[in-house]
Parts: structure tokens; sequence; C-alpha cells
């Protein structure tokens, strides 16, 4: 089984869609035989279709954890062996054979996932197959997680010395042993990337890794370019949540869904991009089986086919979380404004601009800029103004400060995000009080479209 993996990871192309779901319906064909009967949850569904088995999220794989799971792990002994883990920083331990991992989330909700040696070991397979630089050579991984992992530790061998550094780790003490360790793959959140970016751009570290890697936080496309400069390597990504390897770049650089190894259906909430909810059925993972499960990470596909020939799903982008999507209102009703639309405006900047933040609450949008130059804020109030009326909808109140906000309790970096209390589809969440964002100076400015004139969604 690993040896396929590998093999197919590296070398193997889906030619067409129906093949795609002739190789799914024969994988979920040996699933619902082989692991859901040993599930207690599933073991009555077997035969009923994917989309009518019971609909997942986190809190109620979690709230079902115990009786959903194939090795008879107790949910609060899963809790406990993992919390152990996180407090120790020993990452070791096992339930029997079974690795326990948790998995905050970026909405901060607690998550476990178990991983078997056989899921370790095909794990280690798809990213091996995919990502080993050179067959020829050993390798040198470095990896940045904010918690190491026996799944992690999985692509261990002979060839290929794994090096953890821990996130929750001092940052800056950690670069000598990377520097000793000078990775021949380097995987790391965008946000770590960068800062290693910056110090091999102002030649404090002198890196030469053949792969780099961005996992566990959306990479924009000013922070990829900034990473590719400085290590002089295109930045591979890998989409991977606690629910499983959703998508990674192939050899042509773009972004595909995972489809040999799940099946990905698609809830839609904007018809105009195609924008949607990835809903997941997994067929390779028996110890705690992830099916009917809905994410609120928000994908825009890309229609065109891919160079590299394979015909999984390309996704153009991943604009983040679906509560983390911007609203603005159009008459009576609401248009989604990507992320993209929000980093491409900020871009054409004729003003030098280091970093921002843009951050929705309600109806006002706070702009923190750092290192803006004279007159950036009239000339973005002028852009967003343009991009509103471009997409026919009302612009909300801008807001401007002076540097970034204190991040220090953030998971992961969001350089556009949602508080609660913002437009959206649904209701709005109970309100957070704007003080908590100011902490930088204000600049007031107030949009001529400002969102108090439109009609009420």
């Amino acid at each position: 089984m690993s040896l396929t993996a590998f093999l197919s990871s590296r070398y193997a192309a889906f030619p067409s869609r129906d093949a795609i779901e002739m190789h799914q319906a024969a994988a979920f064909r040996r699933f619902r035989a082989r692991a859901m009967p040993r599930s207690p949850f599933y073991r009555d569904m077997a035969d009923l279709p994917l989309d009518r088995l019971p609909r997942m999220d986190k809190a109620r794989l979690m709230e079902n954890f115990s009786r959903v799971n194939t090795c008879g792990i107790d949910r609060e002994a899963a809790f406990q062996a993992a919390i152990r883990a996180e407090g120790s920083r020993d990452f070791r331990p096992m339930i029997g054979n079974v690795s326990v991992g948790l998995s905050t989330g970026t909405s901060g909700q607690r998550g476990l996932f178990l991983a078997t040696p056989r899921e370790r070991r095909l794990w280690a397979a798809i990213m091996l197959g995919r990502f080993w630089p050179n067959l020829a050579r050993p390798q040198r991984v470095a990896f940045f997680m904010r918690a190491d992992n026996a799944l992690y530790r999985s692509i261990s061998n002979p060839l290929v010395r794994f090096g953890f550094f821990d996130l929750l780790s001092p940052f800056e003490a950690q670069i000598p042993r990377l520097a000793a360790l000078n990775p021949t793959v380097l995987i790391a959140p965008a946000r770590q990337l960068g800062l290693l970016a910056q110090m091999q751009a102002a030649g404090e570290l002198a890196l030469t890794p053949s792969r780099v890697i961005s996992v566990a936080e959306t990479l924009s496309p000013e922070d990829a370019q900034a990473i590719r400069s400085a290590f002089d390597r295109p930045v591979d990504q890998v989409y991977q949540a606690t629910e499983g390897v959703l998508a990674m770049t192939c050899r042509a650089g773009n972004l595909h869904l995972n489809e040999r190894w799940l099946r990905i259906d698609r809830e839609v909430i904007d018809a105009e991009t195609g924008a949607f909810c990835p809903i997941i059925h997994d067929f390779t993972r028996e110890s705690l089986p992830i099916l009917n499960y809905r994410l609120n990470d928000v994908l825009v596909p890309d229609p065109r086919p891919c160079p590299c020939g394979c015909a999984s799903t390309r996704i153009a982008r991943i604009e983040g979380r679906e509560d983390d999507m911007l609203w603005w209102r159009s008459g009576r009703s609401r248009r989604m404004v990507s992320a993209e639309a929000i980093r491409t405006t900020i871009a054409c900047l004729p003003q030098s601009l280091r970093d921002y933040r843009v951050i929705q609450q309600g109806e006002e949008l706070h702009l923190w800029l750092e290192g803006a130059g004279v007159g950036a804020d009239g000339a973005l109030s002028t852009a967003f103004e343009d991009l509103a009326k471009r997409l026919d909808c009302a612009l909300p109140r801008l807001v401007f400060h002076n540097g970034l906000p204190d991040e220090r309790d953030e998971k992961k970096r969001r350089r556009i995000k949602v508080l609660p209390g913002a437009a959206s589809l649904g209701p709005p969440d109970q309100e957070t009080p704007l003080s908590d964002l100011r902490s930088g100076k204000t600049i007031p400015v107030v949009s001529r479209s400002a969102a108090s004139s439109a009609s009420p969604g």
C-alpha cells in the first residue's frame, strides 16, 4: 500500500473525471466493507448513499468521537493523552499503537485526530512521493508546527533526517539548529516562512532548500513572492486540516484537490465565483471515519485544465474561513467580496506599504497599515470606493489605524478577517466592542459611500 501510494503520488495523474469517479467508487466499496462495520456509529449505515449519512462538523464529530472511531478509544482518554503531550511537549506517547493529536483550529474549538501505523505510513508515502526533491539523495526535513506527532515523524527513514521545530518555543532560539540542519525540504506556516525569508534576504540565514512548502495558513500572493525571491524556489502548498490532506500543489505549481484519497463535494456559497465549502468523504481514514463532513473553509475553483495533465479539481485559491468572508450590502442583499479582491486593491496602491490587516466588524472596515507612505489612507479610500462600485455594493465605513493590531494570541495569521457582528448571510453574531480594535492611532476617514446609506439587508 505504501509503495503504491508513493508511486501514484509521484507519477500518476487522473486523465478524466470519469477515471476519478470510478476510482472513488471502488475505494468506497472497500471502505464500506472494511471500516464502517467497525464503527459503532456507522455500522448500520454502510449501505446508505454518502449524502444521506449524518452531516458532520468538528463539534458533532467530537460529541460522537467514542462511537465514531474504530479503535475503541474513549474521547476523554484521548483528550487527556493529547493535553498531556501538549503540556509536556513530549509527543511520543500513544494509546496502544495509535497516535493522538489535538487541534485547536482557527476558531479555537478543540478537535482530536487519530492515526494508526497504516495511516501514518500512507501519509508519509503520499508526502514523500509528491515532495521528495531527488530520489538519489538523502534529504533533511525541517518541519515548523505547533505540535509534533508520530504522524509527522513517520516520514523519517534512513534516507530522511527529520527535524521538528516547535512553534510554541522562542523562534530566534531555533535558528542556530535550523542553520545547522540546512534543510533540503523546509515546511512551515506562511508566517514563519515569511520571517525566515526576511532573515535570508537580510543575509542572516544562508539556507539552500530544494523544496519550500507552506502549510497550516493561507498563503497570500505577496507572501509567496517574498518567500520565492528569498529562497530562489517556488513555494509549494499543502492544504491539510485535522480532517486530512485536502489539496497539494502539482508539478506545474497549481493547487489540486486530493481526489485520489478523498471525495470532496461542494456546498456553493457564491454562485458568481463558484466559491464553495468542501464536504469531505475520506476513504483512507479508518481509525476515525471522516464522512459527509463539512468544513467552513472557502475554496474558489479554477475551471481551466492544468498543464500537469491531472483532471483532479484545480483550486484558484483558498479564501479562508466561511465566517471570515467579507459580505458588503448590495440593495437588500449582500455580495461576497473575495480576499483576492482586497489583496489586489491594496497591492495596486502607488504608495509603499510594509504590511496590513483588514478587519470587518458590522458596517465598519478597519484598515491597519504598517509603514504606509504619505497619502496611503486617501488613495486606499478611493480604491475601495472604486471596488465597491465595480461590485455594485455599498462600501462599509472605513477606519484607518497606524501599525498592526496586537496578534500575540492569534493562533493563525489572517490578514483579512471578520469579527463577530460583521455583515453576513445569516444573522449577525453577538457584537464585539470596537474598543477591542483600537490599540493603534486611529485616523478617522469615512467613505463617501458609507454603508449607512444602503437599504437594510
